[in-house]
């Protein structure tokens, strides 16, 4: 019994012993990792290089790994840094030309082998000293975009000569200018925008607000913290892409207005002004003029001014000013103006205010809040008011009908000012003339030809 306790209690200790060895390897690399982003406080006056390199270790709690040769350890320093972060306080000290990087509770100091193309630094609130967490940081050039981690710190690559943009909600959107010349570590102050502090919240900013903090807390996709942050499209000329956010706009695709835009299999974009390609579709979330040519769909949220051509699917989520060809069916919210659907299939239309409406459909067209000028459907058509031609292979549906109604089958009208042609014509009040073998008009019913006048 004994021997079997002393057995059991050497398994757990063994247990308990490898789950400390654990934890403290955990500990020991969480800090390693949190090296150049602990905060220390330094004040140096005509310091030589080498001392204060030792007290910004001493006050972070690190030792220093490098070759006494790669620093001039004599260079007078003075500098005043309260609740800076390591990292800031050593590219202070030691400008552009160095690289850090941790290893246990030992910083590594190397020289830097070639000029970076990477911009980094702190973006802080000069009223608070606080650093500013998920602001966005983008290449106005390049649309390349990053956020800001828990510390304020923000890594970008950039070009030689561009224009930096950071934003982030309810404060000033800030532009500076990155040449050659620029030093590569930047550290930026973003001021207050108190007015959009200042005034009531509408439902919508509260709602972004709300979805940003969410985003904080579950560290959620980087697509959406732009969206907040930058809520003004921006515009460019030409932009070519593989896959959303996979292109010459990179993540702040969504938030782009194209003029020329090419999409090797898919892309998305807040519009399109001249022309749109995409291999398998396009996501636009705002407006479209002129052509938008996807292999399989076009998918827009907004208003189309021109023509969208799908292999499949086209989608127009609100107004459709102009012309929708899909190999199988066309979606749009309304018209008012010419709209033209053709459909291999089906052509869906929600209402109108007024305009020329054309529908072609292999099999059906709906339009139950439009009116339309001319239904053609392989099958059945449905509109609200038919002012010109409804022609189907079986059924043609309207309440009101002025012109001509023609079906393989049936007709139904609750108002007609036209002519019905087809197997069985039906309408409530007729002003014009049925030829069917069966014909009703309120309660006339007759066989081949019927008629009725204005009353």
């Amino acid at each position: 019994m004994n021997r079997l306790l002393l057995v059991y209690t050497a398994n757990n200790m063994n247990r308990i012993f490898k789950t400390f060895c654990l934890i403290v390897s955990c500990c020991v690399h969480v800090s390693a990792a949190e090296v150049l982003e602990r905060h220390i406080d330094v004040r140096f006056q005509q310091t030589p290089l080498k001392e204060a390199l030792a007290a910004v270790a001493q006050k972070a709690g690190f030792e220093w790994s490098y070759n006494a040769n790669l620093v001039d350890a004599g260079k007078k320093i003075s500098l005043v840094a309260n609740d800076w972060t390591v990292r800031e306080t050593l590219f202070e000290l030691l400008g552009e030309g160095y690289e850090f990087k941790p290893n246990g509770n030992y910083l590594i100091l190397k020289k830097r082998k070639k000029p970076a193309d990477q911009l980094s630094g702190y973006i802080k609130d000069p009223a608070t000293g606080q650093r500013i967490t998920n602001a966005t940081v983008y290449d106005r050039r390049t649309l390349r975009a990053t956020t800001t981690d828990s510390n304020g710190y923000y890594e970008l690559r950039v070009k030689k000569s561009t224009q930096v943009a950071i934003a982030r909600l309810n404060y000033r959107d800030t532009i500076f200018s990155v040449t050659t010349d620029s030093p590569r570590f930047q550290k930026v102050d973003l001021q207050v925008n108190t007015a959009l502090v200042t005034h009531t919240l509408t439902l919508e900013e509260n709602m972004q607000i709300a979805a940003g903090w969410a985003e904080k807390f579950f560290k959620a996709s980087l697509e959406k913290w732009n969206a907040v942050n930058v809520p003004d499209s921006l515009h460019r000329r030409y932009q070519v892409s593989f896959l959303p956010k996979l292109g010459t706009n990179h993540t702040l695709s969504g938030k782009v207005v194209n003029d020329w835009s090419l999409n090797i299999l898919a892309g998305s974009s807040m519009g399109s002004r001249k022309l749109e390609v995409g291999g398998i579709g396009n996501f636009t979330r705002k407006n479209m003029t002129g052509l938008q040519v996807g292999g399989i769909f076009n998918e827009l949220r907004g208003n189309t001014d021109g023509i969208q051509i799908g292999g499949i699917y086209n989608h127009t989520g609100d107004t459709l000013r102009g012309v929708q060809v899909g190999g199988i069916v066309n979606v749009a919210h309304r018209t008012d103006d010419l709209a033209v659907q053709v459909g291999g299939i089906a052509n869906f239309l929600g209402q109108t205010n007024g305009g020329l409406s054309v529908q072609v459909g292999g099999i059906m067209n709906q339009a139950p809040g439009c009116t339309v000028s001319v239904q053609v459907g392989g099958i059945v058509n449905h509109a609200r008011q038919i002012s010109g031609l409804q022609a189907a292979g079986l059924v043609n549906v309207t309440d009101s009908l002025d012109g001509f109604q023609v079906a393989g089958i049936s007709n139904r009208a609750r108002k007609v000012r036209g002519i019905q042609i087809g197997l069985i014509n039906s309408a409530n009040e007729l002003e014009g003339i049925q030829i069917g073998f069966i014909n009703r008009s309120g309660r006339r019913v007759l066989p081949f030809f019927n008629w009725g006048k204005k009353q």
